[in-house]
């Protein structure tokens, strides 16, 4: 097993049909299509459900896991002499909740992200719901030339989330979407 996947645990099979039958009732569906993404992913274990929504599971370990990863960030943040800001959260719902209303920020100051639709609990499990965009590219997907031109619009669109007191917190190559031209974070 990789040292990934032991730390990031995963998610039971009953507790993700318990998820499912709770979307399938939230979006009044009596049949869904859910599709588990092969993400390098640390914190969530994320779907897609009937290629509109795009959902994170969060399990209490995940939590434990952005506890470490919080706390190490804040003492890099002091050690260069600035305050840490980065939260960590107590629960897989706080986790989720927070993620929802950071996204819902940086919409508001007109950076392009999914729609945040909502967040909620199922059996201790935290769950984020996101407009899903079916038609993307990561910026680890794209060509040099294609991601030299589109720099200067992420370092711009980094620059309006820090000036607003936000920060990405997970900025990686896959994690930035490019869709119809536009960069999404």
């Amino acid at each position: 097993m990789e040292f990934r996947q032991l730390v990031r645990g995963r998610v039971d099979w009953p507790d993700i049909e318990r998820v499912a039958r709770e979307l399938a009732d939230r979006y009044d569906r009596d049949e869904m299509r859910v599709r588990f993404l092969d993400a390098d992913n640390w914190l969530s274990t994320p779907m897609v459900v009937d290629d509109d929504l795009f959902v994170k599971v969060i399990t209490r370990q995940n939590t434990l896991v952005h506890a470490l990863f919080t706390t190490g960030r804040n003492l890099g943040a002091f050690s260069a002499g600035t305050e840490g800001f980065f939260e960590r959260h107590e629960t897989p719902y706080e986790m989720a909740r927070h993620e929802l209303e950071a996204t819902r920020r940086v919409r508001e100051l007109g950076v392009n992200a999914p729609e945040p639709v909502e967040a909620f609990e199922v059996d201790g499990l935290g769950v984020l719901v996101l407009e899903y965009l079916p038609e993307f590219r990561t910026l680890g997907e794209l060509d040099a030339e294609t991601v030299a031109r589109l720099a200067p619009d992420l370092f711009a669109t980094l620059r309006t989330v820090h000036d607003a007191g936000l920060a990405h917190g997970d900025l990686r190559a896959e994690n930035v979407l490019v869709a119809d031209g536009e960069l999404y974070v």
